[in-house]
């Protein structure tokens, strides 16, 4: 209606008309314009049927429903009879019922629900009132808008959420988000009008981080939740334990995320957290997690030590902290020349020093960059730098002014004095002569062309010369033309001006005359191919630079070699190619001709072909040639005759092979045969009785400790804790209790234990070691240690099944605490199991082992043996032996009682005597047994008869420097003899002591360690032992030989030779079968283990595996047999095949533990679900158990579906087992000496293990970090302790 046009509205169509007759349906009601000519009586704007928004800001959460009432004017309430109102949020359309109130002034629009999608805080969602059937809309002059707010997209954070206008109602939620008190659904809800403090006030960062001693840093600390006003942080903020002033930066304070302060000041060095304690109140505090320090900066040094008087000296210092505080400035404070005279003197001097500042660019914390001012006069001055408070002067490395650069004369070339000039390309030399250049760090000369400078670097040579390159000038050709042009230039000195344009305030100076680029021609010939025949190579250009004749700013490459520039011309440039042709850089026959124009500009001109028709070879060539052919001649002839003399040597040599491979061929039938008939005829089985020597158990103590800690002699646990000082042991004991009340706690021992492992410098020895400690120092909590076990192996599965690993490899290797724990936990639950059932059939296996390798000969120094399932152990000769009985006297020799002995007369005299002590003390633990080496041997006949039996005698047989240890056919001894174990004087078993049967039983004394068979000298008397330490080599069966020598003995690599004696090795696995069957059916026993009780942790083990696979969706049936292989017969079972003497005190020699690895690897085998694929090729251990494997694989699957079967163990029988064992055993080790080993590993790890802490927020609200930082502090009071008990003694 506000317009010129005289147009009508139509209310009951809602149109906009010229001709209201016509388009109108009730006149009465329409609006006319006030330039209309239309008769009506409502007229102008005003009169239009409109809505007239009663409040000034209409606000709704978002996800909340409101009433809208709006006010109304001009209705016509016959004409208009229904209303609706309509919302637009965010693009939807949402439209409600709306009444028209009785005093038809205002309408009232139904409940709606205002709600958006968008993560955005505020949405207009503008409304509307329609009416009729039409919808036609109700006018707005002024649109009603209607803000959707949310206040979770306002804030995100609590101290945020309470800053927000008090119009929009937003509070904070107890689960963590900002709302309105109606879409608080859980927990207390409040805002800024209740004073209330929020929760979790956290420190983000701060700057800077370090402060001078002096103090007076200003600190912005930044975060959230950081109080609501000022007053709620301004008296409560410390740092590093001092209190920082608020007070002034009022101002600067953003509530609840910015505070601004400034330090204290302190006496020494120290440093600590940022704390902010929101109103006092020990529940709201904010800790930084970087650390600020009070720290005291040092300055070192200064770059360069000169610089002009004009100042923009970048002068660099260096030093330590020089990052120190919020304020840093740099002054030169120059100083009379005049240093002498009186202390009145000193101190007019300081009056009249000049402060220059040094404006800082850059800062570290090692170096501070600034640009030096202009000053008053030339000297030296002192550097000063000021810390905030904090004043730091540079002493004994003056900073000098000196006269500002002067420059007297430029040149192109120091010997003909030319102008300076260039070319676009750039690349000339310019000289530049003067005085006191030196003292500028990076000079540029400066050419101006047009409106702009071009710059290039300058290189001083000395205070009086410097040289320049002159610059490139890239949009300078297209304007240039084929004139020269004479420019301006000067100098960029740092702050010396007066060099800026030399050339027009020094006449002398001269222009820089810009010449066009120097073109080079191609060549001429046909295809560029220029034929080089003389001494020069030519090449046309066309130079109008004058000062470009400087030979080395053309250069000439020839493919890879530079071509000698001799002179240069206005039209040519001469060089010297190299005398050979050079190497091609591209695919053409012949190399090409590059010319390099000032270093930039590149010409490829041609290609060069060395022309050599014509050449003739030169005098000294000939002479060479003649030369070469002469040597060659008495080369050959030299080998024609050595050939003719070695022809001989090869049929000799021929005759003595075949003489080899017939007697090779004799040994092999002879091998063939003798193993055929020893496989069908006599093979002996060893006893299965061992009730005639007894099972030698450890106890339940050192079979522990063995499995534990298997490469240690003396056990630590056994014992206590060492200690320098016993007024430690008070304070040690009181920090192992405050550290063990650590390792109870799981969280921190899982997060100790995963720090250390992901730490790449915790080898896996280490791993290993703590493994070990740690199951002592929890022996006596087991349900805990079990509940540890079974967290750390849920991780390792976890970690397994992440990525593309293989999940079957999982506890294969120990490279994690769990796998190295685990078969620990199987050590202490399994022991009984071992003593009363698997020890016999295990000690029954490894005594038949050394029987059927006693039946055959054994080499003393090789340690191998013609019975073995080793193949490495194996005596690949044929050896002529028997056996024979001796009578062996005891130590009660006067009782003249002898034992039967069987030996070999191939024994040496060494093992004579281990077998007859073997005989004789079969009830003794083998570590208390005496040793060969304290007996010599008696060989008696008669009353008087006696001779002394030894290894190395004067009937030694002695080959060189090869001796061969005597054996009892080297004296002789028959079947039957008399033998007697006589003690050595020097031996702590000599015929001084009583020789009761059970002296070595139960003497006190502890026998030498024993010793390989290798070993001679327990068997050499005195005077054999200096031909020992000769160098002598000394062999018993098998004499290594030289392969250009026959000897009576096959070569030992020989191949052949080497597969026909493996029936030996059939031999002895046939004799040994039953022992190994045994063993793994007592092991595979499922109504045994049912029985003995001892299937409880096994089951509950199982069933771990099994709800694991489940849990990671494992369906392969083969993945949780190969994790129970791997957790319990890998991992337990085959660790004591392969160490017998974990469990019994007896002897593993080298070759019982070879022949006991061949049985370990067939047991893992029978664990395994992989088919064996075996050939001809496979490892003959394999193969030698080829038949039995798939019998063991069923036993080993039946054993684990058994097991499966069975109903699962509850957590009470198992806690009530553990706590048994955990009773049984506590006191078998001292628990303190594995806490402090475990220590040992927390304190060379702190910094990871406390920043491990501080980060999981279990641990933070348990104070664990503080608790080990306690710990750590009561252990170094043991150290202070001790070093003042050592500075009173000295006292």
């Amino acid at each position: 209606m506000e317009n010129n046009f005289g147009c009508t509205w139509c209310t009951s169509t809602g149109r906009c008309t010229h001709n209201p007759d016509q388009y109108c349906e009730d006149r009465a009601d329409n609006v006319h314009s006030a330039s209309s000519v239309s008769v009506g009586q409502h007229r102008g704007s005003l009169d239009c049927p409109m809505i007239i928004q009663t409040s000034a800001e209409i606000l709704v959460a978002s996800g909340e429903y409101m009433q809208l009432l709006v006010g109304v004017r001009n209705l016509l309430p016959a004409l208009m009879t229904s209303y609706d109102c309509q919302f637009n949020i965010d693009g939807i359309i949402t439209e409600t019922d709306a009444y028209l109130n009785e005093s038809a002034e205002t309408i009232s629009c139904e409940s709606a629900l205002f709600q958006y999608s968008r993560k955005v805080d505020i949405v207009k969602a503008p409304f509307a009132v329609v009416w009729g059937i039409k919808k036609l809309p109700l006018d707005d002059k002024n649109p009603v808008d209607v803000t959707v707010y949310k206040c979770s997209e306002m804030a995100a954070l609590c101290g945020g959420c309470l800053l927000l206008d008090p119009k929009y109602h937003c509070g904070w939620c107890d689960d963590g988000t900002c709302n309105t008190q109606k879409q608080c659904l859980s927990g207390p809800w409040f805002d800024s009008i209740n004073g209330t403090i929020c929760a979790n006030p956290v420190i983000t960062n701060f700057s800077p981080t370090s402060s001078p001693l002096e103090g007076e840093t200003v600190i912005t600390i930044e975060g959230s939740n950081l109080g609501i006003s000022f007053d709620d942080i301004s008296p409560y903020v410390t740092v590093a334990e001092q209190p920082c002033n608020c007070s002034a930066y009022r101002d600067l304070y953003v509530p609840a995320s910015r505070i601004v302060c400034s330090t204290s000041r302190v006496r020494s060095i120290t440093s600590g957290d940022i704390v902010v304690l929101v109103r006092g109140d020990s529940r709201y505090v904010a800790t930084s997690t970087e650390i600020f320090s009070y720290v005291d900066p040092q300055l070192e040094g200064i770059y360069p030590t000169v610089g002009p008087q004009s100042g923009g000296t970048k002068l660099t210092i260096a030093g330590q902290y020089l990052d120190a505080g919020s304020s840093v400035k740099v002054f030169i404070i120059s100083q009379p020349k005049d240093t002498a005279g009186s202390d009145s003197r000193v101190e007019k001097r300081q009056a009249t020093a000049v402060e220059q500042s040094c404006s800082v660019v850059y800062q570290n914390s090692s170096h501070l960059i600034c640009l030096t001012s202009e000053a008053k006069g030339t000297g030296s001055a002192i550097v000063q730098v000021k810390f905030d408070k904090a004043v730091k002067n540079l002493l004994g490395i003056p900073f000098e002014y000196k006269q500002d650069p002067y420059i007297n004369s430029t040149a192109s070339s120091l010997e003909n004095g030319k102008g300076i000039g260039g070319i676009p390309s750039g690349g000339l030399k310019v000289y530049v002569q003067g005085y006191n250049l030196d003292i500028i760090l990076s000079p540029k000369l400066r050419v101006i062309l047009g409106n702009r400078d071009y710059k290039s670097d300058c290189v001083c040579l000395n205070s009086t010369l410097m040289v320049c390159d002159s610059p490139q000038f890239p949009a300078a050709a297209a304007v240039l033309g084929e004139r020269p042009q004479a420019l301006e230039y000067g100098f960029i000195m740092d702050n010396v001006f007066s060099l800026l344009n030399a050339s027009s305030q020094q006449e002398a100076l001269g222009k820089f005359t810009l010449y066009p680029d120097p073109v080079v021609h191609s060549f001429s010939e046909v295809g560029q191919i220029k034929k080089y025949k003389t001494d020069y190579l030519a090449i046309s250009i066309d130079n109008q630079c004058e000062v470009c004749n400087q030979e080395d700013f053309f250069k000439v490459w020839i493919g890879q070699e530079p071509c000698n520039v001799s002179s240069v011309a206005a039209t040519l440039i001469n060089c010297i190619p190299p005398a050979v042709q050079p190497g091609r850089d591209t695919k053409e026959q012949y190399p090409d001709v590059t010319v390099v124009v000032g270093g930039v500009r590149k010409y490829v001109i041609g290609y060069l072909q060395y022309d050599t028709e014509d050449l003739l070879l030169p005098i000294w060539a000939i002479i060479l040639i003649v030369t070469v052919g002469v040597l060659l001649i008495l080369v050959i002839i030299i080998v024609v005759v050595k050939y003719c003399m070695n022809m001989s040597e090869s049929e000799k040599e021929a005759k003595t092979m075949r003489q080899r491979f017939d007697w090779i061929e004799m040994q092999v039938a002879a091998e063939c045969k003798d193993a055929f008939a020893e496989l069908q005829t006599d093979v002996t089985f060893p006893s299965e009785d061992v009730s005639g020597f007894g099972i030698l158990f450890h106890d339940y103590k050192n079979y522990a400790l063995k499995v534990l800690f298997p490469n240690e002699l003396n056990y630590a646990v056994l014992g206590d804790i060492e200690v320098e000082d016993e007024t430690r042991r008070p304070v040690i004991n009181k920090a192992l209790s405050q550290f063990s009340q650590l390792i109870d706690n799981k969280t921190f021992l899982l997060l100790f234990v995963r720090t250390l492992e992901s730490d790449k410098y915790f080898t896996m020895k280490d791993r290993n070691v703590f493994a070990s400690y740690l199951m002592v120092a929890l022996q006596g909590n087991m349900e805990y240690c079990t509940d540890i076990l079974k967290t750390l192996l849920a991780d390792l599965i976890e970690k397994s099944m992440q990525g593309n690993g293989n999940p079957k490899v999982l506890l294969r290797r120990t490279e994690s605490v769990a796998e190295k724990m685990l078969p620990a936990w199987f050590t202490f639950l399994l022991y009984p199991l071992l003593k009363d059932h698997v020890g016999q059939p295990l000690y029954k296996l490894c005594v038949a082992i050394q029987q059927v390798i006693d039946l055959g000969p054994m080499d003393a120094i090789t340690g191998e043996a013609k019975y073995s399932l080793s193949e490495e152990k194996l005596i690949r000769v044929q050896i002529d032996y028997k056996s024979i009985t001796v009578n062996v006297l005891g130590l009660c020799q006067s009782s003249g009682k002898s034992v039967p002995v069987r030996v070999l007369d191939c024994d040496t005299i060494s093992q004579v005597k281990a077998k007859a002590l073997n005989t004789l003390f079969c009830w003794t633990p083998y570590s208390t047994r005496p040793h060969p080496q304290d007996f010599e041997l008696e060989w008696r006949s008669g009353m008087h008869g006696r001779l002394t039996l030894q290894d190395v005698d004067r009937i030694t047989e002695v080959d060189g420097e090869w001796k061969r240890l005597n054996m009892l056919r080297d004296y002789k001894v028959q079947d039957g003899a008399m033998l007697a174990l006589v003690p050595k004087q020097s031996s702590l078993f000599n015929l001084s002591h009583s020789c009761t049967p059970n002296k070595y039983e139960n003497s006190s004394l502890k026998p030498s360690p024993p010793h390989s068979p290798s070993s001679l000298s327990s068997s050499i008397t005195t005077e054999q032992q200096s031909l020992l330490e000769t160098g002598a080599k000394h062999w018993h069966l098998v004499k290594p030989t030289d392969s250009d020598v026959i000897s009576e003995q096959p070569d030992r690599s020989g191949k052949l030779v080497r597969e026909v004696y493996l029936n030996r090795l059939l031999y002895t696995k046939r004799a040994l079968h039953s022992f190994v069957g045994d063993l793994f059916q007592v092991i595979f026993n499922y109504e045994l283990d049912q029985n003995t009780g001892v299937l409880l942790p096994i089951k509950y083990m199982f069933d771990f595996l099994d709800d694991q696979a489940l849990h990671h969706e494992i369906v392969d049936p083969e993945v949780v047999h190969t994790w129970k292989s791997n957790s319990l017969p890998l991992r337990f079972w085959v660790n004591l095949i392969k160490n017998p003497e974990f469990l019994f005190d007896v002897n593993k020699s080298n070759i019982i533990d070879s022949c006991l690895s061949v049985v370990a690897q067939n047991f893992m085998d029978s664990c395994s679900t992989s088919e064996n694929k075996l050939t001809k090729d496979s490892p003959v251990s394999k193969l030698l158990y080829a038949k039995d494997i798939p019998q063991y694989k069923k036993l080993v699957t039946e054993y684990y579906s058994e097991i499966k079967k069975e109903a699962a163990v509850s957590d009470q029988d198992m806690n009530a087992m553990l706590a048994e064992e955990s009773r049984v055993h506590v006191s078998e080790f001292n628990a303190d000496v594995a806490l402090m080993e475990l220590y040992k590993y927390a304190e060379k790890y702190s910094e990871q293990i406390l920043n491990a802490l501080r980060e999981d927020e279990f641990a933070r609200k348990h104070k664990l970090p503080m608790k080990l930082e306690q710990v750590y502090n009561t252990m170094a009071e043991a150290e202070v302790v001790t070093v003042m008990n050592h500075r009173n003694s000295r006292y």
